[in-house]
């Protein structure tokens, strides 16, 4: 059975020195200093599920750093709460860095211990830094994220070409050097970006082929940009009516993020220190 979440947005409540998230259907708002984020997956039930879909979403002690992971995880319970949570753990544990990179190497090596375990996940970390309205992107075997641009009202493929890519390092059996993408873009006002579980590209076309990269961003692109509040369930009940059996056994994930003018308030600021000195609350809900 699939668990699905409801098509209207409820809204989500991250704090500062928190991190939000798990593996359940869900369907939430959450605004964050510079940055609207919605999120929508759907679960698929079952103690026999051979692993599924991962989110987790953190913001620093001051609210300027949020950032998100999404990982396709492939293991038989109770592997898979275990990698979920030494991933939460992770993201925990680097709420206040500005930079993933050490985050990204941690979790790598937990990979690849559960990976001679017969685990594996693909995975995409992405770092917001309010200030500068940067967006980084780590992306180890995931689909690559759609960026739109609101000066131009055009979507893209937020992908750099391996020759100007920086590698983090690998190691064997988690994902070879040619799959893992790091670069950042800065983001204005208004701009977009999309990520997704790769169950949304291997759905079909009602002329029976698999939609593909390609398809999905044609279908994205044919969505009103002045409505992301309905966009990532637009998109999902598109793909759903166009052939049926599309996201109908799988676990499936959408996050739509989109740079705003917010900045972090006079409060944050002043109680930033003191939040340095309490633990990060952990709102996620695994298993």
């Amino acid at each position: 059975m699939t668990t699905t979440a409801d098509s209207t947005p409820a809204v989500g409540n991250l704090r500062c020195m928190g991190v939000w998230g798990g593996n359940g259907a869900t369907n939430h708002y959450l605004s964050r200093p510079g940055l609207d984020v919605w999120i929508w997956s759907q679960s698929q039930e079952g103690a026999e599920t051979g692993g599924g879909d991962l989110y987790l979403l953190s913001s620093c002690a001051s609210g300027r750093i949020t950032r998100t992971l999404v990982a396709d995880v492939c293991a038989m319970n109770p592997l898979f709460e275990e990698i979920a949570a030494e991933m939460r753990d992770l993201v925990k544990r680097n709420v206040n860095s500005i930079q993933h990179a050490r985050c990204v190497r941690q979790m790598n090596r937990r990979l690849e211990d559960a990976s001679q375990r017969g685990g594996f996940a693909s995975t995409l970390v992405s770092t917001y830094f309010a200030p500068t309205r940067s967006f980084a992107v780590c992306n180890a075997g995931h689909p690559p994220p759609f960026l739109f641009r609101a000066k131009s009202r055009s979507w893209s493929i937020l992908k750099q070409a391996p020759s100007k890519t920086t590698f983090v390092e690998t190691t064997p059996g988690v994902v070879g050097h040619d799959e893992y993408q790091q670069f950042k873009v800065k983001l204005a006002v208004g701009d977009m970006v999309l990520t997704y579980s790769n169950r949304l590209t291997e759905c079909h076309s009602d002329c029976g082929g698999m939609i593909g990269l390609d398809g999905l961003l044609d279908r994205v692109r044919k969505l009103d940009p002045q409505q992301p509040n309905q966009l990532t369930t637009r998109l999902v009940n598109q793909l759903r009516k166009e052939r049926s059996g599309n996201l109908a056994t799988d676990d499936a994930t959408v996050l739509l993020y989109r740079a705003t003018a917010t900045r972090v308030g006079w409060w944050d600021n002043l109680l930033t220190p003191l939040r340095l000195l309490r633990s990060v609350k952990d709102q996620t809900r695994i298993g």
